[in-house]
């Protein structure tokens, strides 16, 4: 089923659905999976992963607090326990990319050795959370409980009410961190509007069905400025990967010449994505809320 609401189901009936059907795929794929779709597995179920704990910050008023806290927190933990794999991937993906952008300038066969350094990264931190029993078990388990216990979950809240303060919220947020990212220009404020960013991509997700044609549109803006801000901590990451971890030879040459790239490519993918943030964020926050109200309304009686 796809990542939206049945506006024919009451609120409640959604988050549980939506809940249980990501889960049980992330389940089935990191249970089910070869070795040789591991990797393709792992990166699937953390997204996932982070769906659903978007849905939980979306009726995070309407839940009991203590819940919210715990439900988010073991959905954080299963993630972070897949992310050294998912990890390894993305350094190899975001160095073959800069590679090939800048291919012009580059003597490619120097880094040769940086990419199978990389490459026998991921496949280790692959190994070991796919070759031994125990860590896929601990994760797969994890996932079944988390599960069962949301499979219960109560809303406090119906309707609109169930939705609306934390909407507000997550656009509010992702406004003030979009500001905040342009005027210090550091990694972590673009990382800290990345995450509200993906927010507002999953909320019109689900929301979409109120008027498809509009928040269609809107929500394809919201996922390419999710890619240009997801390509743009890519580069961090592996920046800082480069710079600190001991276990990959990586020559002083190498960081001469990609240490400017990377840093031309952040600058690139940040000036692509300021027009975009203008245009999703241009709203004050009770309008936005106002208008995907009013789209409600017109579809949904309660």
């Amino acid at each position: 089923m796809a990542y939206r609401l049945k506006l024919n189901n009451t609120v409640e009936e959604n988050v549980t659905r939506i809940l249980d059907e990501q889960l049980e795929k992330a389940q089935y794929q990191l249970s089910e999976s070869s070795i040789e779709e591991s990797a393709n597995a792992i990166h699937d179920a953390r997204k996932r992963l982070k769906k659903s704990r978007s849905l939980l910050r979306l009726v995070r008023k309407s839940l009991d607090k203590g819940v919210y806290k715990d439900e988010k927190n073991a959905l954080r933990d299963i993630g972070r326990s897949l992310a050294p794999a998912r990890n390894g991937e993305a350094y190899q993906k975001t160095l073959n990319h800069l590679l090939k952008r800048y291919d012009d300038m580059l003597d490619l066969q120097a880094f040769s050795d940086l990419q199978q350094g990389l490459l026998d990264f991921h496949r280790s931190k692959l190994r070991s959370l796919t070759e031994e029993a125990e860590p896929m078990i601990s994760v797969v388990s994890a996932l079944k409980e988390s599960r069962s216990r949301l499979s219960k979950l109560e809303l406090q809240k119906t309707g609109w009410d169930a939705l609306r303060k934390n909407l507000k919220r997550n656009y509010q947020q992702g406004q003030e961190r979009f500001s905040v990212a342009y005027e210090e220009g550091s990694d972590r404020t673009f990382h800290e509007w990345r995450k509200r960013v993906k927010d507002l991509w999953y909320d019109l997700r689900l929301l979409q069905p109120t008027w498809s044609p509009v928040l269609s549109a809107f929500k394809a803006e919201a996922h390419q400025l999710a890619k240009y801000l997801g390509d743009d901590h890519d580069i961090a990451e592996l920046r800082d990967f480069l710079t600190h971890h001991p276990t990959v030879n990586v020559q002083e040459s190498h960081l001469m010449v990609l240490l400017p790239l990377m840093g031309d490519r952040q600058q690139e993918l940040r000036q692509q994505a300021k027009p975009l943030g203008q245009r999703l964020y241009a709203e004050k926050p009770n309008a936005f809320v106002k208008r995907m109200g009013d789209y409600w309304y017109s579809q949904v009686s309660t």
